[in-house]
Parts: C-alpha cells; sequence; structure tokens
C-alpha cells in the first residue's frame, strides 16, 4: 500500500480513461471514444533471442503470463483473451506467443496470484502491486531486469518510463537491481493535480470577480451559498462542495484546499531535517482546517457532506447547486458537463490553486505507477516482457499504425476495445497534455491538418464548439484554451508537484497500523469542520497518531528511504 496512490493506477485514473472526453491508451475512436523456483539460475540468452529492439524472433518463442480481465471487456466474434488482435500481431509480425496460463476477473485476480506465489508456480511475466512484488524480492523469485533493459527497451520507451524523473523505476529497483517495469498511465504525474472549478455564470450574476487569492475564494463560495446565485428564492445552494472521503482525491474533496496552505494530506514528504514525516498529522493543516471549520459554521459547507461520497456531489453539480468544488483534470468534462447539459447557461472555469502567500502552491500529485511488470528468475526469455511493451507503445505512440481493424479504434457501434486485450500497457503519462498544447497552437494557425492522434479528436471537437455546437461543450470544458488541461499546462511549465517519497511497499507497522490510523484522521479532521472538535484537538491527535504507530510507521519508511534516496 502506497500512501500517494490514492484512486490514481487503475481506480481513480479509471474514471479518466473512461471518459468520452480523453483520448488515451483506453481507446481511439473516430467517432467518441468509450474508454518457480526461487534457487533458479538465470540462462545464457536463447539463440532465438531477438537482437535488438522490435526485432522479429527467428525461430518464435513463446512466453507466459497471467491475466486480469475486465469483467465489462467485449471480443469480437471468434476472439477471446487467449485469441485477439494482440496476440496475432506478437505471433506473426515479432515471432512472440504469449500464452496465458490463467485468466480470471479484476476482482479474482490478487486472491489468485497469492496461491501463485505461495506455490511458485509462476509464469514467464506477469503484473503485480508493490506489496506482491516485494515478496517475491524477499523470496527471491524475480529476474534482475537491469541489463535487459539497457540493452532491449527502445529509445521511445525509454524517454517515456523517465517522464516523471524515474520516480516510478526507483520503486522497482531494489538494491541496485532493476526488479520490475512500472505500468504507467496516460494522464498520470502533473495531470492528477487537483484544481479548482468555479461556476462563472453565478459570479457573473452577483458581480464578483474571478478569484486570484484566497480571500476572494471564501467570499464566493460564501456568495453562492447565501445569495440565491440559481435565483430561485430557496437557500438551496453548496458554497464548497465537500465529500466525505474528502482526501481521496474525488471531486469535492480536500486536497487541493490543504495544498494552498502548503500542507498535504496522506502523503510522506521531508521536514525541515530532512527527515520523511506523515503529512496528514503536521502543524501546516491547523490553518485551513480552522478555516473550513468556520466556512461550516457559516453555512457555506454543505452540512451533510459528513454523509456524502463523490458520487453525491457530482448529483449536487448536476442538479445545479454547487458553484465552487476542487477536483481533477476530467472532472469537467462529464461532471460539470451533466450541470451545463441540463442547464445550458451554467458555465464554468478551473483554475490553479491559489496560495495563502507569496509562495506558489504546489499539488500533490499520485504516484506514476501503482502495479509492475515483473519476470520470473530463470525464465527463459527475461527481454520479452520489455519487448512487449516496446510493440505496444511504438505502434500507439510512435508510429502511425492503421490495419483493418485497427487495435487502438473503439469500435462506436459495438463498444469493443482490443487495446486492452495487451499483456502489457504503458502510457507515456502526458499523452493528453501534450496533444492540448499541440491542439492550441493548430487553432492558433487554423490549421489542424497535420496533427496525429489523439489531437486530431480534439481539435475536431473543438472546431465544432467554436463554429456553435453547443454538444461539444465539453471538449472546450477540458481541451479548449483555458480549459482544465490549460491549469496542468501551467503547472507543468512551473515544474510544480509534490509526490510522494516514500515509494515502497506498504512495511509491516504500516499495513497492521495506518488503516486504523487513517479512519481516526478522518474522524478528527470531521469533527474540526463540523465544530465538534476544536482546532487544539488537532495537536492532541497528531500526538497520539505518533504512540498508537505513527512513530513505527514513520522509522520503517525512513529505514526505506536512507537506503533508497
Amino acid at each position: 500500500m502506497n500512501m500517494g496512490n490514492k484512486k490514481l493506477g487503475a481506480a481513480s485514473l479509471g474514471a479518466v480513461l473512461a471518459l468520452s472526453v480523453l483520448a488515451s491508451a483506453c481507446g481511439k475512436t473516430e467517432d467518441q471514444p468509450a474508454a518457480t523456483s526461487s534457487t533458479a539460475v538465470s540462462p545464457s540468452p536463447s539463440a532465438a533471442t531477438s537482437a535488438q529492439p522490435l526485432a522479429k524472433y527467428n525461430p518464435p518463442i513463446e512466453v507466459s503470463t497471467v491475466r486480469s480481465v475486465d469483467a465489462t471487456m467485449k471480443y469480437a466474434e471468434g476472439d477471446s483473451i487467449d485469441s485477439n488482435i494482440w496476440t496475432k500481431i506478437f505471433e506473426n509480425d515479432y515471432g512472440i506467443k504469449v500464452k496465458n496460463v490463467w485468466s480470471v476477473d479484476a476482482s479474482q485476480y490478487h486472491q489468485k496470484l497469492n496461491v501463485s506465489v505461495a506455490s511458485g508456480d509462476l509464469p514467464d511475466f506477469l503484473e503485480v502491486n508493490k506489496e506482491e512484488m516485494k515478496r517475491l524480492i524477499d523470496a527471491d523469485m524475480l529476474e534482475d531486469l537491469t541489463k535487459v533493459w539497457a540493452q532491449y527497451a527502445s529509445p521511445y520507451l525509454k524517454n517515456v518510463l523517465n517522464q516523471d524523473g524515474s520516480v516510478g523505476f526507483k520503486a522497482a529497483t531494489v538494491g541496485g537491481k532493476l526488479l520490475g517495469i512500472p505500468r504507467t498511465y496516460s494522464n498520470g504525474g502533473t495531470s492528477t493535480a487537483s484544481m479548482l472549478y468555479v461556476r462563472t455564470d453565478w459570479l457573473q450574476k452577483l458581480n464578483l470577480p474571478e478569484p486570484k487569492t484566497m480571500d476572494d475564494v471564501f467570499k464566493t463560495a460564501t456568495a453562492f451559498a447565501k445569495q440565491d446565485p440559481d435565483g430561485n428564492g430557496k437557500a438551496d445552494t453548496i458554497g464548497l462542495a465537500l465529500n466525505k472521503d474528502f482526501m481521496d482525491g474525488g471531486h469535492g474533496s480536500l486536497n487541493g484546499f490543504f495544498n494552498s496552505y502548503h500542507a498535504y494530506v496522506d502523503l510522506f514528504i521531508k521536514d525541515a531535517g530532512g527527515k520523511l514525516v506523515y503529512s496528514s498529522v503536521q502543524k501546516e493543516l491547523k490553518e485551513p482546517l480552522k478555516k473550513l471549520q468556520q466556512l461550516y459554521k457559516d453555512g457555506v459547507i454543505d452540512k451533510e457532506f459528513g454523509v456524502k461520497p463523490a458520487t453525491k456531489i457530482q448529483e449536487d453539480v448536476a442538479a445545479g447547486r454547487v458553484g465552487l468544488a476542487y477536483g481533477t483534470v476530467a472532472d469537467g468534462g462529464f461532471i460539470q458537463k451533466e450541470n451545463h447539459t441540463k442547464d445550458p447557461k451554467a458555465q464554468w472555469k478551473a483554475y490553479p490553486l491559489i496560495s495563502t502567500d507569496a509562495q506558489p502552491a504546489i499539488p500533490q500529485l499520485n504516484d506514476t505507477a501503482s502495479t509492475f511488470y515483473v519476470v520470473k528468475k530463470g525464465s527463459k526469455h527475461p527481454e520479452a516482457v520489455i519487448q512487449l511493451a516496446n510493440i505496444y507503445i511504438n505502434r500507439y505512440y510512435e508510429t502511425s499504425y492503421a490495419p483493418n481493424p485497427n487495435p487502438f479504434i473503439t469500435d462506436s457501434k459495438t463498444g469493443i476495445f482490443p487495446g486492452k486485450y495487451a499483456p502489457v500497457i504503458i502510457d507515456p503519462l502526458n499523452t493528453n497534455l501534450e496533444a492540448f498544447r499541440k491542439v492550441q497552437e493548430a487553432l492558433k494557425k487554423g490549421d489542424g491538418s497535420k496533427l496525429e492522434f489523439p489531437a486530431t479528436i480534439h481539435f475536431d471537437r473543438l472546431s465544432k464548439f467554436k463554429a456553435g455546437d453547443d454538444t461539444m461543450w465539453f471538449s472546450n470544458m477540458v481541451f479548449g484554451a483555458d480549459g482544465t488541461f490549460s491549469v496542468i499546462d501551467k503547472y507543468e511549465q512551473a515544474k510544480l508537484g509534490q509526490y510522494n517519497l516514500f515509494l515502497g511497499p506498504a512495511t509491516p507497522a504500516m499495513s497492521e497500523k495506518l488503516p486504523t490510523l487513517k479512519k481516526k484522521i478522518y474522524e478528527t479532521y470531521t469533527k474540526i469542520i463540523m465544530g465538534d472538535a476544536s482546532i487544539d484537538d488537532f495537536d492532541k491527535f497528531a500526538d497520539e497518531f505518533k504512540k498508537l504507530g505513527g512513530d513505527s510507521i514513520e522509522k520503517e519508511v525512513n529505514d526505506w528511504y536512507s537506503k533508497n534516496k
């Protein structure tokens, strides 16, 4: 359990990648996207080993793996996870036959994998989380990929996996050995940062300026709650939307609010002495919690926030009850979109986090990888997993690939997306950010003829929106000149972002203590915000946190950090 991961990786990014607004490795569409033995010895390379990245094996080779299959995955007639367009590409074009030893629904994958790990019955390569990878490392069951990575990873693949400053590689390197290949996602890194969503038609109605300071934010939130911005004569609007899981990054979270005060939640960060400390109990959180307490008392925050999940916040936004909330880059394309669809007068804009002082607000970022591709020690072809990654990323991003059918196109009629079938999927962190930049440049020139996917889709949508097609409002909200990716672009250009500095798997004390301690953190924060506890109770809880396991957790985290800086 890596505390910086949150719901990114497959979970929160699942929401991002499923959006029709975002074209990513989850699927392209021509209309609208849908979205062993521990003592084995590594052998010398086989005569069948391909000489270089993307070269075809001759004679062909076979490698085995195990698969987590999405229960909603659809197949073309005659296809399956074992036989499909990707298996044919690998075998026919590159001489690699991929055999699935077993495949199960994603909900059962880790349970079944634990059985395989316990028995030592591993395939040649597999996808694991950090805890599973540590178990395999401790049992000496993983191949050292340091040399084969240097030899077989294509320059493009190497570049992609260094976009985060090698954060993912640090998590996969133990004792100087690369023991896993991080799986990255196309809206990772800086694209996981929070931003402030504001309903601008309400600003205009109440004659309020765009927020430039946190005082502006507070005044705006108060006006939205008190001055009947929807004009229905009822006190039914919410100034600042909060969900009950306000540290998990969903719409209505508080991560961005805290970051404005240079405070962070659920990360390990450095203190003044260079030691890693758990951010959720640091003194920097007292001021924002005190402000939230005042906003709640003043009726700016929904009195029912403590029982509202992020899905209820989405419903409140869609119903026109919310004018201000913290969220992430994709939210506008499906959350604010619903509000605008129901009420075309509703207009929104996203703003970068606003600092409480002269220092820039630095948004916290999710881990760039939460799972890794690892190779069984003694596998005949340890480089095969790297070759499969080369093939996937080369055909998707680096070259123009358009066979019929194309494995990167979602069939708009059937919803079938063959891209999911690939056993190794690695995506550049900034795919959509780069598309945003290219589209903006093309729009300035008035010529999108030289754009490639996914920029072509966004250029087309934004052109339609400019011509008056309001069904493309969602695209303008995200990819427009003032869209949410313009905020991410500002963060990226300024190199703003705080990653979790603990990149390892959950330590023993963390596994045992932190889930319970996190519940206590939520309880303490919620009581403070609702006025059921004094702000001074934060200090009492911070001391209690240390005694209940926080000290043990931080000791283990710092032991890891001292070995993996």
